[in-house]
């Protein structure tokens, strides 16, 4: 019953002054007007006027009537009868009766009270501190309390309809025709119900049979896993973008459009929002310049084509430093890639239990160690994929090819082919130790963004200052919109956070401050600190995870350490992530 209470006190306010008539009786008025010498006067003039009045004679004026149920009306200004005597009926409230006529002065009396029948009392305004009424009380209209309305009983008349919504800041309580349950819809229109009885959100339900879930269930955690749905995730395979202005060192940004991003009142129990990436609103790497790579062609030598290029470092937080200087060759290949040079010849010989010698028609110019596909050759044994492990002058080039028994055939003049793959070899190894070597502050180099002749080509592992290019690039489709597309300065990280308030709006107030004042930046759906959040929740316990064909999209790099997901599992379907 406390409960129902409480309740009401969010529909039901009752303020004094408040409660309107409902159609009452009225009460009637007797009196005997005098002359000067106390002779009961006939034909007097009795004016009735509502209080406050104003003015000789008085306005304005009242209605009268001659009976108690105020159904006949009665002239206003009435008149005295042969005795003095005068009568009217009206509805009770203050009046000011006017006394007027031959022979005497016009006497005006204000307040006269016509009061309430005591059997059947009717209120056109209630002013008390309290009212006690031993029968019913019955309101037509909007009833307001303030404080407590208390009872042993409250009875509400069940509604086929329900009704609409409440009034700001209200709700409204009713029961349903249908169970008679009761029911409330707050200020929104949001229904609430049945109450009472039945399953609880605030304690343990234990239920006998099967239930039915018509909708999704996510579950905080931790018993049987954490839900990536309760602590902020969004679930779009193809979400909207938009642009955000930061500042630095507030939390406050402005976004070009609302979106659909919701903020951490929508996810109670965790009050973690929607996760936000935004470019460019970060503070600035911490690592310092890469040195240039040493280029040394491989594959093909003696070539003449020369190759610049410059490597971009991007820490864990798509912070990126500025290009390093050229690091060249002169020689490279014409094409880097597959090569292919003609042959004229092949011979096999026993040294090492088996040599091939091969001879082109000009110029070999083939790298010892080089892989190599041979076809062409009638004899098969000459062909195949080999490794170059001589060059014998300009022409010919040797490899081996084990065969304890020897060929029937040692020798064959063909036109064939030896395939060979073009490629530079690219090393930061003569500057020292890399990437420790520029890394400073705590910063970890991620990645390397490599500019082949000006343009982005590819890129490279973090802990990998070696790469072969061979002349293959990476798609566009692949690279995030903040690695410039040619080499130039430092870029600044990226702000990847949540939002704490403001969803739905262009103003959103979000969980990390910014390290940067821009405008017009790239602002992504991003899921990388909601996962570290669920999985932090889960770590040395049940999994985090992710719903089955939810499709979160990632947008900043998921950093996992010891700390937020030491022994932490994941429980997931494959992803398609679009960062590390």
């Amino acid at each position: 019953m406390g409960f129902l209470w409480a309740l009401l006190a969010l529909v039901l306010h009752v303020v004094p002054g408040a409660v309107r008539p409902v159609h009452a009786q009225g009460t009637r008025k007797d009196d005997i007007v005098f002359n000067s010498r106390g002779i009961p006067l006939a034909g007097a003039t009795v004016r009735v006027c509502a209080m406050p009045a104003s003015g000789q004679p008085c306005t304005p004026l009242a209605l009268i009537y001659s009976d108690a149920a105020l159904t006949q009306a009665l002239a206003n200004p009435t008149t005295t009868d042969g005795l003095g005597n005068y009568f009217f009926y009206a509805a009770p409230g203050k009046y000011e009766i006017e006394i007027s006529g031959p022979a005497i002065t016009t006497k005006q009396i204000p307040n006269v009270i016509l009061p309430n029948d005591p059997a059947s009392p009717n209120f056109s305004a209630v002013s008390a501190f309290s009212l006690t009424l031993s029968g019913n009380l019955t309101v037509n209209g909007n009833t307001t309390v303030v404080g407590n309305l208390a009872s042993g009983t409250l009875n509400l008349s069940n509604q086929s309809t329900p009704p609409g919504s409440a009034s700001s800041g209200t709700v409204n309580m009713y029961t349903k025709a249908a169970d008679k349950r009761l029911y409330y819809k707050d200020d929104t229109g949001t229904e609430v119900g049945p109450l009472g009885a039945g399953a609880q959100t605030t304690a343990v339900n234990t239920f006998t049979a099967n239930q039915n879930m018509d909708s999704g269930l996510h579950i905080k955690g931790p018993d049987p896993y954490s839900d990536l749905a309760r602590y902020g995730g969004y679930f779009n395979n193809a979400p909207s973008t938009t642009t955000a202005s930061c500042t630095n060192s507030s939390t406050s940004v402005t976004l070009a459009s609302a979106l659909d991003f919701q903020d951490a009142s929508k996810f109670p129990g965790t009050n973690i929002g929607n996760g936000i990436v935004i470019y460019g609103c970060g503070a600035a790497s911490g690592l310092t310049t890469p040195p240039a790579y040493s280029v040394v062609p491989f594959g093909i030598t003696g070539g003449s084509t020369t190759y610049n290029y410059k490597v971009v470092a991007e820490d864990l937080q798509g912070g990126l430093t500025a290009a390093s200087a050229n690091g060249t060759t002169t020689t490279g290949a014409a094409t880097l890639g597959i090569n292919a040079v003609t042959l004229t010849a092949a011979s096999w010989n026993n040294t090492l239990n088996g040599e091939q010698v091969y001879t082109c028609s000009g110029n070999c110019n083939l790298s010892v160690n080089a892989p190599i596909n041979i076809a062409g050759f009638t004899n098969a044994h000459f062909n195949g994929n080999y490794t170059i492990i001589a060059t014998n002058g300009t022409n010919q080039f040797t490899v081996f090819s084990p065969a304890p028994n020897g060929y029937l055939v040692t020798s064959e003049s063909a036109s064939a082919t030896v395939s060979v793959l073009a490629c530079n070899i690219l090393s930061m190894n003569t500057s020292g130790v890399i990437p420790n070597t520029i890394q400073s502050g705590g910063e970890t180099v991620m990645r390397w963004w490599v500019y082949r002749n000006g343009t982005l080509s590819f890129v490279v592992q973090g802990n990998d200052s070696y790469y072969e290019d061979c002349g293959t690039n990476m798609s566009a489709s692949f690279i995030p919109s903040y690695v410039p597309s040619s080499p130039g300065s430092a870029v600044n990280k990226y702000l990847a956070t949540t939002i704490v308030s403001g969803g739905g709006t262009t103003s959103i107030v979000v969980a990390n401050a910014a390290g940067a004042t821009a405008s017009g930046q790239t602002a992504l759906h991003d899921n990388s600190q909601n996962l570290l959040a669920c999985m932090t929740a889960s770590r040395n316990g049940t999994p985090c995870y992710i719903p089955l064909a939810a499709n979160p999209p990632f947008e900043a790099a998921t950093v996992f350490t010891s700390a937020n997901s030491g022994s932490a599992h994941l429980l997931m379907p494959s992803l398609n992530l679009d960062q590390p």
